[in-house]
């Protein structure tokens, strides 16, 4: 299994020096990749749990490809996830194409439809519509990055021999890993995608869901002709800490709405809101012993997990700022975490179509 760490492209103190040290930390750990996390648009209480600095996403990620390009490494860079269709996908598929270019072909496209609802109406968009816009979004993505002269008729986007001009490095085009939580999103990775995402609970339900949605992933992989087998990236977080007296502690971050309980030990409250309603956000790290963490990790690695995203905390805490704890919990992941997991450095393959291909242009 390959192990990377979710970045704090969400957070104010994450620019320049910042982003160097923690990518400089990052090569130091010897990580495989590197995921960003997407908002466009929130109101002044939601920011207080989600963040204080959102990036956009595809920028943030060419910045860091730079980055890591002049340090002389090549983390895989993905999403966990970009919402496909907050972008028209023309000019998606041309700002990846361009971040894959750049980065020498280390692009992994982590899609999901969305969830926001106040997002999507800011943005003009009905929100009902999310899964049927990010399907059709894709798939124009995939004909302009596969064909220089590229045709696409559909619901949302439609033109004739058109060219965004760049190319993606890796061919056919970038990986597509799907957010697969339930069985719609599980059949269209089955149908058109080369793997799926998801989260890692940390009870005996949650473990036991997980292996369930695999197993049917996997059903369904077999009925549509696949080869191998999907990509699995899943995605756990933890406050890294090596005193028992504080495990499971929380660190929680956020506002809840009036008369409206957040759930909130995913990470983030997701419970559907009536018309017009502002949803309220919260955020919590539970402090986890480091052995914890390896018993996780080595878990989703039996269970055929291909790689795991790490997100792991850089608020104020203790004494330490933002990036002060951002480093600290990597020493502690480096030091206590990552020599107990099995690491998987041969070259990925994934299913294009029929066809098995390494894309990665990694090392």
């Amino acid at each position: 299994m390959k192990v990377g760490m979710m970045l704090p492209n969400y957070a104010r103190w994450f620019r320049g020096d910042g982003i160097w040290a923690t990518c400089e930390k990052g090569k130091e750990l010897g990580l495989d990749a590197f995921s960003f996390v997407d908002h466009i648009m929130m109101t002044p209480r939601q920011v207080i749990g989600m963040g204080n600095g959102y990036m956009d996403i595809w920028t943030a990620m060419t910045y860091v490809a730079a980055i890591t390009n002049v340090q002389g490494w090549k983390p895989i860079l993905t999403q966990s996830v970009c919402v496909i269709p907050y972008r028209p996908p023309i000019q998606q598929a041309k700002v990846a194409a361009t971040l894959d270019s750049l980065s020498g072909g280390r692009l992994i496209v982590g899609a999901g439809s969305g969830y926001n609802e106040l997002e999507f109406r800011d943005l003009g968009m009905n929100s009902r519509e999310r899964g049927e816009r990010a399907d059709e979004y894709l798939a124009c993505m995939k004909e302009l990055w596969t064909h220089p002269v590229a045709s696409f008729h559909g619901k949302y986007a439609n033109f004739d021999e058109r060219t965004i001009s760049v190319r993606p490095t890796q061919q056919p085009h970038p990986p597509i890993l799907y957010g697969s939580r339930g069985p719609r999103p599980r059949s269209r990775v089955a149908d058109r995608y080369q793997g799926a995402i998801d989260t890692s609970g940390k009870d005996a339900d949650a473990h036991r869901a997980f292996e369930s949605g695999m197993t049917d992933l996997n059903r369904l992989w077999k009925e549509h002709g696949r080869s191998g087998k999907p990509f699995i990236m899943v995605y756990t977080r933890g406050h890294l800490t090596t005193d028992r007296g504080h495990v499971d502690d929380k660190v929680v971050k956020g506002v809840a709405g009036e008369g409206i309980q957040p759930v909130i030990e995913s990470g983030h409250s997701h419970e559907a809101l009536p018309e017009g309603q502002e949803r309220p956000y919260m955020s919590s790290y539970t402090l986890t012993h480091v052995s914890a963490m390896v018993e996780d990790l080595r878990r989703l690695e039996s269970a055929g997990v291909d790689l795991a995203i790490v997100w792991l905390p850089s608020y104020r805490y203790g004494g330490l700022d933002n990036l002060g704890l951002q480093m600290q919990q990597m020493e502690l992941f480096a030091e206590h975490v990552l020599p107990k997991v099995n690491r998987d450095k041969k070259p990925i393959e994934m299913d294009f179509g029929g066809k098995l291909y390494t894309p990665l242009a990694v090392s």
